[in-house]
């Protein structure tokens, strides 16, 4: 979170609930979409988010809706979640050290969130997956540390390598430490797993003190993952997005609301075929304002 926090949209600059779940419809149809999973900012500020999961997990077509979240607001809601229909979470941890988590999140409470692990677990949002992001000053206390509680939990953690997004790029860049070089300090043993999803992650197992603990590494710098992508972004504002370092959206919301079947069909395919890998990873806008 910056200094300065983030800029907050206006709940009349949020589209209706039903007009998400009726996008997400279209695109069910003419993308193929079999996965959605709501992230943020945080999704369970949003009112009505547990009507949305239910509404969203009843699509024909729809395998699967999970949940990326700061875990703050998941002790209260974790149960009603899962009887709506959702079936797991991806919980940001960035800290186990009570200051530096609250100076990371500017304010957040680090019991609050591990209270919301827990929950989480008890309602069965599983499996858990940890995202922490690497930073070159803190790496060598934080990962030992998070390694640590993975393998007690059982839990997946992913390691995200630092990209340089929004206004604080200076500070980014003097923060990123690659993958790799993390790998390499560990004194761990790490083992490729065969299988290579499209997803993100590098899946691998670590010996971690004689505990198995499944490591994501996610490389948008290093290793960049662009040529197995198959994601699609859309925000609050019916915006489609088909890279998070690309500038150019698409508004559905407007396509639909103006153009005939066909015409939005041919619009939004014709925006799809331009999805081609970043020069750079890097973008002027915040992760807050992409759904990153």
């Amino acid at each position: 979170m910056p200094a300065a926090g983030v800029p907050k949209l206006p709940h009349s600059g949020l589209l209706p609930l039903e007009s998400l779940e009726r996008m997400v419809k279209w695109l069910i149809l003419h993308a193929g979409i079999e996965r959605v999973r709501l992230t943020g900012g945080e999704p369970l500020v949003r009112q009505g988010i547990d009507r949305l999961i239910a509404s969203l997990a009843s699509f024909p077509g729809i395998r699967e809706v999970s949940l990326t979240t700061n875990a703050s607001l998941l002790e209260r809601k974790a149960f009603a979640l899962k009887a709506a229909g959702l079936k797991r979470v991806n919980i940001s941890l960035d800290s186990l050290d009570n200051d530096a988590f609250a100076q990371i999140t500017r304010g957040g409470n680090l019991e609050r969130t591990l209270a919301g692990i827990d929950a989480a677990v008890a309602a069965g949002l599983t499996p858990i997956k940890l995202n922490a992001v690497l930073q070159r000053s803190t790496w060598k206390q934080e990962v030992p540390r998070l390694l640590d509680y993975a393998a007690t939990k059982g839990f997946e953690i992913r390691f995200i390598e630092l990209m340089q997004m929004g206004t604080e790029q200076a500070w980014c860049e003097s923060e990123y430490i690659p993958v790799d070089e993390v790998c390499r300090h560990l004194g761990a043993e790490v083992t490729t797993l065969k299988e290579q999803s499209p997803a993100p992650a590098r899946s691998t197992l670590v010996n971690w003190h004689g505990a198995l603990v499944n490591v994501g590494w996610i490389t948008p710098r290093s290793h960049p993952f662009c040529s197995r992508c198959e994601r699609l972004r859309m925000d609050a504002r019916g915006r489609l997005r088909r890279c998070l370092m690309d500038p150019a959206t698409f508004d559905l919301q407007q396509a639909l609301e103006t153009l005939k079947d066909l015409d939005a069909d041919w619009a939004f395919q014709h925006y799809m075929a331009g999805k081609v890998a970043p020069l750079s990873m890097n973008s002027s806008f915040a992760m807050s304002q992409i759904g990153g």
